[in-house]
């Protein structure tokens, strides 16, 4: 389960540094809240020693989680507008694919023509055998 969470955490801010460099807001922000969590747990970490360090591991995340929670909510809802993008490509894909279809048609019929040409000016060019 903490590696689970830590595992999360890390996407998040794999995701959050994406959107910084996409959108600029209050991601910088952000960012260092999350770099001083992972500085505190590793802190914690490094104190603490068998059955403490379970108990110090599990407050630690619980409190961290706590103020990370509106933090992740607030990435998310920023990375909202990307997934939307997606959507507004798909049919301008269909639509161009649609438009350049006939083209690429003829060019596949004149490249065949082309070649049957040289395929038949070859033979006649061959003696018989």
């Amino acid at each position: 389960m903490k590696f689970a969470l830590i595992a999360a955490l890390i996407t998040v801010l794999a995701i959050g540094s994406e959107s910084a460099s996409l959108v600029k807001r209050e991601v910088p922000e952000e960012l260092q809240k999350i770099s001083q969590y992972f500085q505190g747990l590793l802190d914690s970490l490094k104190t603490a020693e068998g059955p403490e360090f379970a108990n110090i591991a599990k407050s630690y995340i619980e409190e961290s989680r706590a103020q990370l929670q509106p933090i992740v909510e607030k990435l998310h809802a920023q990375l909202k507008p990307l997934t939307s993008i997606d959507e507004q490509v798909k049919p301008l894909a269909a639509s161009l694919q649609a438009q350049i279809a006939p083209y690429t048609d003829l060019v596949q019929t004149q490249f065949e023509d082309v070649l049957r040409f040289m395929v038949d000016q070859t033979k006649a060019i061959l003696p018989s055998q």
